[in-house]
């Protein structure tokens, strides 16, 4: 997939003829995977490209100085569209001269003469132009002025609702992984690279790996993980916090691999959150805290045991 971050006459060489979505797409939910096939299925059908056009900094970051948490790194967001298989991503940042064309202005000067595209797919949420005045509605009308298709497709839903990179961000916040994962269709994940700690879960019995992110949201508590390394996958128990029964002050990110011990300092890793086991909470002392450990790796084991074969796992 190529990534284009400014609108050029190189750019339009790609672009010109073909799908596109636009939108930020953060966490790539299961509304976006919905834009994203349909955007596809179009593209496949008529022999074109595939691409989206996305934001970065987040708009509400940049332009109203809002704290966002994002669910994703860019780097994240940018291998979910390679891996939905789009052909080009043009990651753009909403300055001062993009975020005050009007809807009209952004139809006519962007997706007409700087993108060229046949047909432009959104969610019926979509809002464009400035202070984000214009709607599906208006995005149609200028589609037939400047002879380009629009699709509008309906959000994705869960219990009666709409999926929402909002909704799931204030579940991930709240420690509700399974709903927050139910929602994305995929596992939470965090990503980093392991850095050396104080080997405290070595003296316990239970070496870690630690995990420096550059991901906004690390829920706080006891997981059931998978951990990635190297291109494989182990089941693991991870916990993310301050640690209060040593006197942490600074949030960790560490991971206990069942059944296997590696040598991973400073390469990438990735931490898939499955399931919540339990609050981070202060222990009397370090044996309490090694029982307590011990507790939920065993909840792991029974958990992998009964998951394995869906989580493509050899049953351990």
């Amino acid at each position: 997939m190529k990534v284009f971050r400014h609108l050029s006459r190189k750019v339009r060489q790609q672009t010109a003829g073909s799908v596109l979505a636009i939108g930020i797409f953060d966490g790539f939910h299961r509304g976006h995977q919905k834009i994203i096939k349909k955007v596809k299925t179009v593209a496949s059908s008529s022999g074109v490209a595939a691409g989206v056009l996305s934001f970065y900094p987040h708009p509400e970051k940049s332009l109203n100085g809002r704290s966002i948490k994002m669910i994703q790194t860019l780097e994240q967001r940018l291998q979910s569209f390679e891996q939905a298989g789009l052909d080009f991503c043009l990651l753009l940042d909403l300055d001062d001269g993009l975020s005050r064309l009007s809807g009209e202005a952004f139809a006519r000067h962007i997706i007409k003469d700087s993108l060229g595209v046949q047909q432009v797919v959104v969610g019926s949420n979509f809002r464009f132009g400035y202070r984000r005045q214009c709607g599906v509605r208006d995005l149609e009308r200028f589609g037939r002025l400047f002879g380009f298709k629009v699709t509008i497709l309906e959000p994705a839903t869960s219990g009666g609702r709409p999926i929402s990179s909002s909704l799931i961000r204030k579940l991930l916040e709240g420690g509700r992984i399974e709903e927050a994962n139910k929602l994305l269709g995929h596992p939470y994940e965090i990503r980093g690279r392991v850095v050396s700690g104080d080997r405290l879960g070595q003296r316990l019995g239970f070496p870690t790996i630690n995990l420096k992110t550059e991901n906004e949201i690390a829920p706080p508590g006891v997981f059931i993980t998978l951990t990635e390394l190297n291109g494989k996958t182990f089941p693991s128990v991870s916990n993310i916090g301050v640690r209060p029964t040593v006197g942490g002050a600074v949030s960790r990110v560490e991971s206990h691999l069942l059944d296997v011990t590696l040598r991973v300092y400073r390469q990438k890793a990735s931490l898939f959150l499955l399931k919540k086991i339990r609050e981070e909470k202060r222990f009397d002392s370090l044996q309490a805290l090694k029982e307590a450990i011990t507790r939920d790796i065993n909840l792991a084991r029974n958990f992998f045991k009964v998951r394995a074969g869906q989580l493509g796992l050899k049953d351990r």
